[in-house]
């Protein structure tokens, strides 16, 4: 997901003042929480981006349906209502979550087989994983037969690249190098 300038600044903002307060984990649940109901809800969506919707009634939407939301969390969605940036929310809770689990040194490792992982080889992975990078993983998982093998395995901007159809692909350039020769 690309997340916008606005997000992120907004995610920022946030995440300083749960910081500060002790309140990383309650405001992180409550961001998913409103993001999926966001997600779940076209007609919120797009009632929320009516022009003629006001930004009172949408703060009045928000204290009933997001009901038992961290004060801070509240007071982010009446700010967005006010800007007309509830478009945002969807950025702002995923560069929510990124803040959070940098803080607690967790980074995302999106791992491609040709077949679904057992946890045995899944554990080795995270394991394996978390020794190189230096921190906790946490796996996202793909299946692509293309792939034939092996496993590719994306660590922010790193790839790590074992699958079968990489080494044949190599071992086809050399072969082409060596008749070249």
């Amino acid at each position: 997901m690309i997340r916008s300038v606005v997000s992120k600044r907004y995610a920022k903002a946030l995440f300083e003042v749960a910081s500060e307060h002790g309140a990383l984990e309650q405001v992180k649940h409550d961001l998913e929480r409103v993001a999926a109901t966001f997600s779940a809800s076209a007609d919120l969506v797009e009632w929320l981006a009516h022009p003629a919707t006001q930004a009172e009634h949408k703060k009045e939407v928000f204290a009933r349906i997001f009901e038992g939301l961290n004060p801070y969390t509240l007071n982010l969605l009446f700010l967005l209502a006010d800007r007309r940036r509830e478009s945002e929310i969807p950025g702002i809770a995923a560069e929510f979550n990124r803040l959070v689990d940098e803080k607690n040194g967790v980074t995302e490792a999106l791992v491609t087989t040709a077949f679904p992982l057992k946890d045995e080889e899944r554990n080795m992975l995270v394991q394996m994983f978390e020794t190189i990078v230096g921190k906790k993983i946490r796996l996202t998982e793909k299946v692509d037969s293309d792939i034939l093998g092996g496993v590719v395995v994306q660590v922010g901007d790193r790839l790590y690249d074992g699958s079968l159809r990489t080494k044949l692909v190599r071992f086809q350039e050399q072969l082409k190098g060596n008749r070249a020769g």
